[in-house]
């Protein structure tokens, strides 16, 4: 089967180590991308993940035609760039199977959207051949063949059955479910919550104390809530408590840069501060950041149907506090608890 990988970034990249292990794998960077390219084909390393590349053929950003012509098509974008690049390949789109990467929400006409939900507005005869993954896979360690285990969802079973049985490995476990709307709205939900409950870590170090049991207190409202929201927006309660949610949370707020971020406002850094400090540590994107304030847009929208109550989410509106008011970490906090 022939694999074209859409991003050179971390996951994208990452991504090259297990399907090549079966499959012909395309590599295609965006403009954003051009310097890491020129690094891998050089036979280099990848700089975000410490790994080479494992691709048949690397493609420059002018050469993405070329990288229809396959069986599988993996959207490695992020969430503020991945229907773009669809917009780009629409039309070369008949029968392969999109998925996609992006953990995260869309906007469109004050609607608020999974990525995938996004796709099949623009698409929908393409619905059944949209598939998702989400779960616990930091990029570095899929990279380096450590242990990961995955969900990938479609509302098509065929789909899932050729994606488990070309891209699993020894290493990389696929788990299937059709509940791509619980995945995907979990895996996005959970990026923002992890903000959150790394908050604690911080202030751990800023006060030299363990605060083992707010954590677990606040790690318990993320569970609640994104369960609320998840049923309420048409997936299933329950995928919040499988690989795509505290599965994912676990891996996120320990090791991944969403972590990272609420660690460093825990620290008593500003979300300026904070995102300059990544920024000159290389990290990319950090997905919660930018979605926490549709995420909240969602909760409105869904206690404006009867679907929810916004009361209920006490700690999303503490995090958008504290991302775009200039709360402070101790105030929000304090405000939950």
């Amino acid at each position: 089967m022939r694999v074209a990988i859409l991003g050179a970034g971390a996951m994208g990249a990452a991504l090259t180590v297990p399907y090549s292990e079966k499959n012909e794998v395309i590599l295609w960077g965006t403009e954003f991308d051009k310097s890491i390219l020129e690094i891998v084909i050089r036979g280099e390393k990848h700089p975000r993940i410490d790994a080479e590349v494992k691709a048949d053929k690397i493609l420059m950003p002018d050469e993405l035609e070329n990288a229809m012509n396959s069986d599988v098509i993996v959207l490695a974008i992020s969430t503020e760039g991945v229907l773009s690049i669809f917009e780009r390949i629409s039309e070369f789109l008949d029968n392969q199977v999109i998925v996609t990467v992006a953990k995260g929400l869309a906007e469109i006409d004050g609607e608020i959207y999974t990525i995938p939900e996004a796709i099949w507005l623009k698409r929908e005869d393409l619905k059944e051949k949209v598939a998702a993954i989400t779960g616990p896979s930091i990029a570095r360690e899929v990279a380096k063949r450590l242990p990961t285990h995955v969900v990938y969802s479609s509302l098509s079973l065929d789909v899932l059955n050729v994606l488990k049985n070309n891209l699993e490995t020894h290493y990389y476990r696929i788990k299937t479910t059709d509940d791509i709307i619980g995945c995907e709205l979990t895996s996005a939900l959970k990026n923002i919550y992890s903000i959150s409950i790394a908050w604690i870590r911080g202030v751990e170090s800023r006060r030299n104390v363990s605060l083992n049991n707010l954590k677990g207190m606040i790690t318990t409202q993320t569970l609640f809530e994104i369960s609320k929201m998840v049923e309420a927006a048409g997936g299933r309660r329950e995928t919040t408590y499988d690989l795509s949610g505290i599965g994912d949370i676990i891996a996120t707020f320990r090791g991944g840069r969403n972590g990272m971020l609420g660690e460093l406002l825990g620290k008593g850094l500003s979300i300026k501060e904070a995102l300059n400090e990544l920024e000159k540590r290389g990290v990319g994107v950090v997905e919660g950041y930018q979605n926490a304030r549709k995420a909240y847009k969602l909760a409105e929208n869904l206690d404006k149907k009867g679907k929810v109550k916004l009361e209920e989410l006490k700690l999303l509106e503490a995090i958008n506090s504290v991302l775009y008011e200039d709360m402070s970490v101790d105030e929000a906090l304090d405000r939950v608890f």
